[in-house]
């Protein structure tokens, strides 16, 4: 069911805000106002019901009730963000199409200060910066969520820039978080579409493969999204069926673009997988230890040993972070 922009007969907006939506129904109404509030641009907001067993069904259909701009439609099988995004890309009618995640929200200046951006460059991809919120829309710390000089002024980013910034043992700033901007005609020509495959990470394989066909991307140091931080949201909850399907999206991504990458990139790529590797290891590691399956985690260790002794000093830090309160982890591990 698609209720909403195209059955009350309005005019292509210039900016579809895609959304998938899954147990949100205490969340998503906010996310929807605020990309309903935007200026000085025209908006249809898409949102997909990635077959949520709560009451989002619901309280979609009682938003896209008063508002013409909402359209909603529903997967019968819970699909994971991908499907739900692609659902949402499929019924876009926009100039450009922006991400949304339904516990989050963008400023009013948002949607017109990317799109003319790109107007103004021809770029395929615009992303900006962000803030981080806690559950109560409270700013966390100062600052932005980029803060080294690398990001201080605009700039483009290309596939290398895109990869150096998405390591998952790196601290510091991680690109991977960041909502795009994304010109739809561009994504029409090279039928991109997100991996159902992955519940995490999607964001990144998505623009990795767009840069890799073409797209030219801009970076704005203004902070337009609100990035709500939550310790049950899906960054913080890694399980081995996530770590191994990251592998197999690497090695897909290699496997289709690396005859025409450059050393630079293909330099990158490998410290990338590298990391991947040390991580999918650590959370194998550690389900196997929670299932008391002793014998089988030692032989895993045996198995790699460049990623066992990440995976021992890990496990070392993890124990170090549960005894003091304090995450062994920097947000750049899960991208």
């Amino acid at each position: 069911m698609t209720t909403g922009f195209q059955k009350a007969g309005v005019s292509a907006p210039d900016v579809s805000v895609i959304v998938a939506a899954w147990k949100a129904a205490d969340l998503v109404s906010a996310a929807v106002a605020s990309a309903l509030a935007s200026v000085d641009v025209s908006v249809e907001v898409i949102v997909v019901d990635d077959a949520s067993p709560d009451d989002t069904w619901t309280t979609l259909t009682n938003l896209a009730e008063t508002d013409a701009r909402i359209r909603i439609d529903r997967l019968a099988v819970n699909g994971g963000p991908s499907a739900a995004r692609n659902r949402a890309i499929d019924l876009a009618r926009g100039r450009y199409i922006a991400v949304l995640d339904s516990d989050d929200a963008l400023t009013a200046d948002r949607l017109a200060r990317l799109s003319h951006i790109a107007d103004e460059t021809g770029a395929d991809i615009v992303v900006d910066n962000m803030v981080e919120v806690d559950a109560n829309d409270r700013q966390i710390g100062e600052g932005f969520f980029l803060r080294s000089a690398a990001f201080g002024a605009a700039r483009d980013v290309d596939l290398a820039t895109w990869v150096e910034f998405n390591q998952p043992l790196k601290s510091g700033d991680c690109l991977g978080y960041l909502k795009p901007l994304f010109r739809r005609d561009f994504l029409k020509r090279t039928d991109a579409r997100y991996d159902p495959a992955l519940r995490n990470s999607e964001d990144y394989y998505f623009v990795a493969h767009l840069l890799a066909a073409g797209a030219r991307m801009k970076y704005d140091p203004a902070a337009g999204y609100r990035y709500r931080r939550a310790e049950g949201s899906t960054s913080h909850r890694l399980s081995p069926s996530h770590t191994r399907a990251w592998l197999t999206a690497e090695k897909a991504f290699f496997a289709q673009h690396g005859a025409a990458l450059s050393a630079s990139e293909k330099t990158r790529l490998a410290t990338r997988l590298r990391g991947l590797q040390h991580v999918d290891q650590l959370v194998r590691t550690i389900d196997l230890v929670k299932t008391k399956r002793f014998a089988a985690a030692a032989r895993l260790l045996v198995s790699s040993p460049g990623s066992a002794s990440f995976t021992l000093a890990s496990l070392a830090r993890i124990a170090v972070g549960k005894a003091t309160g304090r995450s062994a982890f920097t947000r750049s591990a899960a991208t």
